[in-house]
């Protein structure tokens, strides 16, 4: 999309600002994946986590650092990709169920027959299998999430909510979102 993606602008607030609302909401503690650094999201109040092993390595890079950055007595990491600010409000439970109950290491959303990578569980014992994968220069998050035999959850559109999962990448993608938004809050409100 070009710009500065997480600072984008929907509906009033920036996107970054919508799935740390839609985290919080679903998780205790909260980091942000970057290479900006801490300075450039101050007013989020929040840790930012590099990739790793280096900067530069895409989305499996941020999936690493940030489960080498979990505080003792937390396993599982759940990446909110900034791209898609709309996700259910179960996403974790219905994710960290599939995981635990399979005996898997991840699980990951899909829906209308679309999967979605980086809406996903991630346990921090696959933090070896993701540095292998990288070291071999694959970052494909896919990949990583076949290598941990990953449990695959279908979100299904329920009525009256919106579709979950709706990627931002190009400015009609963001001018789309903000008016499918505009016209579910005003169907809300009636």
């Amino acid at each position: 999309m070009g710009g500065n993606k997480p600072f984008r602008e929907l509906a009033g607030k920036p996107l970054i600002a919508h799935v740390i609302s839609a985290a919080s909401a679903q998780c205790n503690h909260l980091m942000i994946s970057s290479n900006e650094g801490g300075a450039f999201f101050a007013e989020f109040n929040l840790p930012v986590v590099p990739d790793s092993p280096q900067p530069g390595l895409g989305p499996l890079g941020g999936i690493l650092g940030g489960l080498l950055s979990l505080p003792d007595g937390v396993d599982w990491l759940v990446s909110f990709p900034v791209d898609c600010p709309i996700v259910p409000d179960d996403m974790v439970v219905q994710l960290l169920k599939a995981a635990t109950e399979g005996g898997k290491k991840a699980a990951f959303a899909s829906h209308a027959g679309r999967d979605h990578y980086l809406s996903a569980i991630w346990h921090r014992a696959g933090a070896g299998i993701i540095g292998n994968q990288l070291r071999d220069e694959d970052r494909r998050v896919g990949g990583a999430l076949r290598a941990m035999g990953a449990a695959n959850v279908a979100f299904p559109v329920r009525s009256g909510d919106m579709a979950p999962f709706v990627n931002v990448n190009a400015p009609e993608d963001l001018s789309a979102l903000d008016e499918m938004l505009s016209g579910y809050i005003d169907e809300k409100r009636l």
